[in-house]
């Protein structure tokens, strides 16, 4: 995440520290949620046994609604890591999904078609107010 965006990131070892380097490689995988920015505000990274087969969790949580939880086993931490990442992409893009507005799906497409005019009318455009007040003030 870039330095001016308040998203922060927590690290947590269970029965291990997380290294350095660790954190570092995560914290550049974590780089590519940065378009999710706006809906996150913390980022918990949790590693239980970091150095032998780790089981990872990232708990991403939201300025709205519950967490977003995405847990991995895996031989390494990066590899743990990299899986993570496009697990919680996945939750992040459904639940964006889903704040849009499904009630009218076809709204902004319709509203174009109603404004153009239709390619066989022969009738003139209406005017609109302002060419009214126009004509009414010559």
């Amino acid at each position: 995440m870039s330095q001016d965006e308040d998203v922060t990131i927590e690290f947590k070892g269970r029965h291990d520290h997380i290294t350095e380097r660790m954190q570092e490689h995560a914290t550049k995988k974590l780089q590519r949620l940065s378009r999710f920015g706006a809906a996150l505000t913390r980022v918990e990274v949790v590693a239980d046994h970091a150095h032998e087969h780790p089981e990872v969790e990232l708990i991403a949580h939201l300025r709205k609604g519950a967490p977003l939880v995405a847990k991995e086993r895996g031989e390494s931490f990066s590899g743990a890591m990299d899986l993570l990442i496009d697990k919680l992409e996945v939750q992040l893009r459904k639940w964006k999904e889903k704040l849009t507005n499904h009630k009218f799906p076809d709204a902004k497409e319709e509203r174009a078609r109603a404004a153009e005019p239709a390619a066989g009318d022969d009738k003139p455009a209406e005017e609109t107010y302002e060419e009214v007040v126009r004509k009414s003030l010559d």
